[in-house]
């Protein structure tokens, strides 16, 4: 394989390089782009150089996103609003469910949207799927109009960016309080909340967020390879109710009963984190280098 190697800054100190061939680069109104090829984790999606995915283990990320949420509610979720999820991998996890009968994906960035389909296909094959409702444009804007016309969902799944660049408004206490009018009753709402290694505001943020407008919040974690550590995701029901023990015994390439149930067992530097946060109202945000 002929190319280059590429670095991303993981944290202070700490970098993953790859040797990659550039598939495509673009510089879109919103973010820089690159598709990479790489020998052992696939094509890989970099956005403002941090990976996004590879397709190696891009599928461990999309199942529990999902399949948490999904399968940790009582009765089963028949609608559902994606807030990015440009490459597909949350829409396929979704749609996997037989239950669903409408998704709405509000995708800030079409022309990563359109690298996804073109360079990494075989994400998603459900583009054309009946069900799906795809809208271009801004999810917080959408999430503040679904509120004020009374639009709610079983399941709101925040597949955004971390706070950096036009990520920040969805980080923000109005974006929550929304979120919140958009769930039915007994909904759930899951995000991605970075690496409490080398991202450690970002978690316990996204908790205090979650918990000014929502009665039970928890965390869970999945170790995505290619991200560097453990990835955290912050979980909130407007019910009250835990999702911690499945309701079924679904199997994926990752997921299964399991897992998920192990998953809601935090290291205790993790709880350390959580405890001893001071809440200022700011948006932590990260700074990441690419060299």
């Amino acid at each position: 394989m002929t190319g280059y190697w590429w670095s991303e800054r993981i944290g202070p100190g700490f970098a993953h390089s790859y040797q990659v061939e550039l598939l495509y680069e673009e510089r879109t109104p919103y973010q820089h782009l690159f598709v990479f090829k790489t020998p052992l984790w696939g094509r890989a999606l970099v956005l403002d150089g941090v990976v996004q995915l590879t397709l190696a283990d891009e599928y461990i990320y999309h199942e529990m996103m999902v399949h948490v949420p999904f399968l940790g509610r009582k009765r089963p979720v028949r609608s559902a609003l994606i807030i990015g999820g440009a490459d597909g991998g949350t829409l396929r996890e979704v749609l996997s469910h037989d239950s669903i009968e409408r998704v709405v994906m509000v995708e800030l960035d079409k022309q990563v949207l359109t690298a996804c389909q073109k360079y990494m296909p075989e994400v998603c094959q459900c583009w054309d799927d009946p069900r799906l409702e795809l809208i271009i444009g801004d999810g917080a804007k959408y999430v503040e109009d679904a509120a004020s016309r009374g639009e709610q969902f079983d399941s709101i799944l925040l597949d955004s960016t971390d706070p950096v660049g036009p990520a920040i408004c969805l980080f923000e206490r109005p974006f929550h309080e929304n979120i919140a009018k958009c769930l039915t009753d007994d909904g759930v709402v899951v995000r991605q909340s970075g690496l409490p290694r080398t991202m450690p505001k970002v978690m316990p943020f996204v908790m205090k967020r979650f918990e000014d407008v929502m009665p039970r919040v928890e965390v869970y974690r999945a170790p995505v390879a290619a991200y560097g550590d453990e990835m955290a995701f912050v979980i909130a029901t407007k019910d009250g109710e835990s999702c911690a023990l499945p309701n079924s015994n679904l199997v994926g390439r990752y997921y299964n009963p399991e897992c998920h149930k192990a998953a809601f067992s935090l290291p205790t530097w993790w709880q350390r984190l959580i405890d001893e946060y001071v809440d200022d109202g700011t948006v932590p945000i990260e700074t990441v280098d690419c060299f």
